[in-house]
């Protein structure tokens, strides 16, 4: 993200996948690459536990060892 789509935040409330992004999208701006190395989302206890347990396993896709 550049630091303009803080322009599109009102507060704390806003929810970001909704006017920020819908009007980044409208003016054409928002983009999407392709990625095709790992991923994973870290949003609950469960993902966090999940990926120290590869780091610790020696199993992290994200590490060259």
């Amino acid at each position: 993200m550049e630091p303009d789509i803080f322009n599109y935040i009102d507060c704390d409330e806003t929810i970001f996948e909704q006017e920020p992004l819908e009007a980044v999208a409208k003016k054409g701006e928002l983009k999407a690459f392709i990625h095709s190395g790992f991923w994973q989302c870290m949003d609950t206890q469960r993902d966090k536990m999940q990926l120290e347990k590869m780091w610790e396993d020696r199993k992290a896709p994200w590490k060259l060892w």
